[in-house]
């Protein structure tokens, strides 16, 4: 008897390919005009603020409304993210290369149709984030309740994208909490929080980022250096010296 063997192609891989067939769709936004996802997905990579957030938030209401192109061009927007997302998850580790990066656009798929639409400001930022939560599992009541008294700050994870606490063995489970935190305390600025998370999860380089911020690459850093050594020192504040 002869065994077949069916090798399946990697979701990122078949989204990939699916894109350059359908990139040059065009997407109806109103009074910007028809675009095609291929400039559209161009625009978004390289703008940022409220430009990137308009355009952004117009997509995802378009897709709410039903047209799946708009909303296809917000997940290819997001694939890179999803991709450097799963290799972070503690939970997927198990996993091969090719299964983690799928559920993470997974993620990104449910982080686009559940956005919370009153959400204009820092779009990208929410999205990302968003994906977090849903690859991390809820905890059970025990890590609830050990969550509640412990607190973890690592510096090495501060170096990478920003404050993580959580029990072992999921530390990306506080992630969007820690920045809130962070937000609502005055610690940080929306504004710097969404710099954290693009600079670290987003696809866009330090240079181009630098550039939109008239800044160097060496100011970029210094800056992205001050603001995580101060959410590093409020959190041993608040929490360690509880």
């Amino acid at each position: 008897m002869t065994t077949t063997l069916v090798r399946t192609t990697p979701l990122v891989t078949q989204l990939n390919s699916e894109w350059a067939t359908v990139a040059d769709r065009l997407v109806d936004c109103g009074m910007n005009g028809r675009r095609s996802g291929a400039d559209l997905l161009t625009a978004i990579r390289q703008s940022n603020g409220p430009e990137q957030d308009l355009l952004l938030h117009t997509l995802i209401m378009l897709g709410r409304d039903g047209d799946d192109r708009a909303e296809r061009v917000v997940l290819q927007a997001l694939i890179p993210a999803a991709q450097r997302i799963a290799q972070r998850v503690r939970g997927l580790e198990e996993l091969d290369r090719a299964d983690r990066a799928g559920y993470a656009v997974g993620a990104a798929w449910e982080s686009i149709r559940t956005y919370r639409l009153h959400l204009r400001d820092r779009v990208m930022a929410n999205l990302t984030m968003n994906m977090l939560r849903f690859l991390t599992p809820k905890p059970t009541a025990n890590e609830r309740l050990i969550a509640a008294r412990t607190i973890t700050v690592s510096d090495e994870i501060l170096e990478s994208v920003a404050v993580f606490w959580t029990p072992e063995p999921t530390p990306e489970v506080k992630l969007a909490n820690v920045l809130a935190w962070a937000v609502d305390t005055r610690v940080l600025t929306p504004a710097e929080v969404d710099l954290l998370v693009r600079t670290a999860l987003g696809n866009r380089t330090h240079a181009a980022i630098a550039a939109g911020m008239g800044l160097s690459v060496e100011g970029l850093r210094s800056r992205l250096t001050r603001i995580r050594k101060r959410l590093a020192s409020a959190a041993r504040t608040e929490f360690l010296a509880a």
